[in-house]
């Protein structure tokens, strides 16, 4: 057997691995979970079915690093998009359009395709990791604001991106996802400014007869 450079074979195993992440995600994202097998991952990447096991110990362990790439790409892009605003304002707006951008362009879908009941407990803990990882972005952009309730600004916008980023599963047309986002960001500024300018409540207001 020849001898084997170690940069070599570490660069062979990267290869190896991307491909075996790569062919789970792509699995996943076609078929679900229902064909997410050692012989279908394995034939996705090119390999033979029990070389897998050179490189993890289960598929499960596949599912987890494809999800957990996902999110750190995900919380990437966020942070990336609210580090280059101008200001804090902007950097919630931001936050916003970041996560809508990435959830219409298909990136939701892989967390759609197993049902929490089916991770591991392991992979159920690192996924709410990385949620928490991406609110914390939101939760640093509020902070720089000059606001007087940065808890409720937050919960509120973080509400609006979640059940936008949901509803990104239904919309078919560039059109429709361009719309919603616009929405949201239109709201999450109209949150913002309300307790930036102190808006009075509305119970101050007559009501309307």
């Amino acid at each position: 057997m020849p001898k084997i450079n170690a940069d070599t074979l570490e660069e062979h195993r990267s290869k190896v691995m991307k491909d075996l992440l790569d062919g789970t995600e792509r699995i996943l994202l076609s078929h679900g979970s229902r064909r997410l097998t050692t012989a279908a991952v394995a034939a996705e990447a090119g390999i033979a079915r029990n070389s897998i096991y050179r490189y993890v110990h289960s598929v499960d362990v596949l599912v987890e690093m494809v999800l957990t790439r996902g999110f750190e790409e995900w919380t990437a892009q966020v942070r990336a998009a609210a580090d280059a605003a101008p200001d804090a304002r902007s950097a919630v707006i931001a936050y916003v359009h970041s996560n809508l951008t990435q959830a219409f362009s298909g990136q939701h879908e892989l967390q759609q395709a197993l049902p929490a009941s089916e991770l591991t407990p392991s992979a159920r803990a690192r996924i709410g990791m990385m949620h928490r990882g991406i609110a914390a972005v939101l939760r640093d952009s509020v902070a720089a604001l000059d606001t007087s309730n940065p808890d409720l600004v937050a919960s509120a916008v973080g509400a609006l991106v979640d059940r936008a980023v949901t509803s990104s599963d239904t919309v078919d047309s560039p059109e429709d996802a361009a719309r919603i986002t616009a929405f949201t960001c239109a709201v999450a500024a109209a949150v913002v400014d309300a307790d930036l300018t102190g808006a009075t409540s509305v119970t101050d207001s007559p009501h309307p007869r």
